[in-house]
This record gives structure tokens, C-alpha cells and sequence, in this order.
């Protein structure tokens, strides 16, 4: 009797042990906050495991689950991923699905920016990163895309003013840069001349992965491009205020 005890003890641990392990299969399976956080892993929260591909899966399985509700930033996330894949209008519906479920994520306008400043639809991009501002009035990211986005189309003063509130960030290339740019338009070329050093001291010093911090979601496998390219640029506006000055 004791050993069929015993032998019965032992059937019900591994038949709990099993039903545990299919319950947190079928939870694995159907829940969108466990896809949400794989995606996040694989969209730079591991660097070493960046991979675009399985973060978009997961993200779509967390933005379109089988049970439950989309969770918070589900369709923002996916956005994302839409929109470094290079599928702009599959990235503007999920960042409007954000906002239409959840009002208040402001973040999904800088992603509308984005798309629509790639898109050459600039007004809806420069509305997009207004939005943003008005929430995140202290960003500088947002007021460097939309400035440049008011110089592409000519609106250099409204430019000006939409960088000034960040421009005494001398540390920061890319808002030196586009200020610099911006100025030189203007013909003010000494403080055009100043802006571009302050960029070019910044840029010269930045490591690939300070660079990588302001392209969140990117590979960083494209971060050394991505630093050379921003530091070719600020070298050609400095050659173009060269000629200017003669």
C-alpha cells in the first residue's frame, strides 16, 4: 500500500508538472504582453540579438492577438518596424491605430513625422512633429526634423524658431549641424561658422554608440554609417560656407 502511495505521489506531481508547463505554453501563445517584451528584445533592448524580422513578428502578434486586447504601444511598435522595413504606408496605419485607441501616446506623432517626411509629404510631417513638440516641448529631436523639413520647403524663419529653444546645446552635433545650415541660408556666416565647429568638435568625438542612442529600433550594425555619414555632412556644409565667404 505504501508503495502504490508512494507511485500514485509521483503520477500526480508529473500530471501537475505537465498541466503547469501547458498553461504556460497556451498563455505564451496567446499573450500579447509576452510578444510585446520578445519584440522589444529583438528591436535593441538585447543589441547582441537586434533582429528586425522577429521583433516585427512579435510585435504584430502583440498588436493582433487571438484572445486579448492589443496592449499599450502594440501598433507603435509596429510602426516602427514598418517604417525602418521601408513600408510607409503600413507604418502610418498602425501609428494612427495607436493614437486611435490610445490618445494620449504622443510618441506615435514622431513616427507619423517621420513617415510622412520620408513620404515628401511634408506639411502633414511638419504637423506630426508640431504635435509632438506641444507634448514634448523640451525635445530636441522632433524640433531638429521639423526644421529641417521648414528649410526643405523654404520656411527658413519658421526653422529658425522652431530650433531656437534647443540651440544652446553646443554639445549636439545634429542640432549644431541644422542650425548651422539653417544660418548660413540666412547669410549669417560667422554663426553658421560657429554652429558647424560645434558640431564638427561633437561629431569628431562621438563613439558609434552614443550615435545609435538618437536611432532607437535601428541595427547597430549601421551605426558606424550612420556616424560617418552625419560627420560627411557637416564636413561638406563647412566647405560650402567656405566658398560662400570668399
Amino acid at each position: 500500500m505504501a508503495s502504490l502511495r508512494r507511485l500514485s505521489k509521483k503520477t500526480l506531481t508529473t500530471i501537475l508538472v505537465v498541466e503547469i508547463l501547458a498553461l504556460l505554453i497556451l498563455w505564451a501563445t496567446f499573450s500579447p504582453t509576452l510578444h510585446q517584451r520578445l519584440g522589444n528584445v529583438f528591436f535593441g533592448g538585447v543589441p547582441a540579438l537586434y533582429n528586425l524580422q522577429l521583433a516585427h513578428f512579435f510585435f504584430k502578434k502583440s498588436a493582433n492577438p487571438l484572445v486579448e486586447e492589443a496592449v499599450p504601444f502594440a501598433h507603435y511598435q509596429l510602426s516602427r518596424t514598418y517604417f525602418i522595413q521601408g513600408k510607409l504606408d503600413e507604418a502610418l496605419k498602425e501609428a494612427h491605430r495607436e493614437l486611435a485607441r490610445y490618445p494620449t501616446h504622443t510618441r506615435a506623432h514622431y513616427i507619423l513625422g517621420l513617415t510622412y517626411g520620408y513620404m515628401n509629404q511634408e506639411e502633414k510631417a511638419i504637423d506630426s512633429f508640431g504635435k509632438f513638440i506641444e507634448a514634448h516641448p523640451e525635445t530636441w529631436a522632433a524640433r531638429n526634423d521639423k526644421a529641417w523639413l521648414e528649410f526643405r520647403i523654404g520656411r527658413t524663419e519658421d526653422a529658425i524658431a522652431t530650433i531656437a529653444p534647443v540651440t544652446h546645446l553646443k554639445t549636439n552635433p545634429w542640432v549644431q549641424n541644422t542650425y548651422g545650415a539653417l544660418l548660413m541660408n540666412l547669410g549669417f556666416y560667422e554663426d553658421a561658422y560657429e554652429a558647424f565647429q560645434y558640431a564638427k568638435n561633437n561629431a569628431d568625438q562621438l563613439t558609434e554608440e552614443a550615435w545609435g542612442v538618437a536611432y532607437p529600433g535601428n541595427d547597430p550594425r549601421i551605426y558606424e554609417t550612420g556616424l560617418n555619414a552625419m560627420r560627411l555632412s557637416i564636413e561638406n556644409n563647412l566647405a560650402i560656407l567656405r566658398t560662400k565667404q570668399k
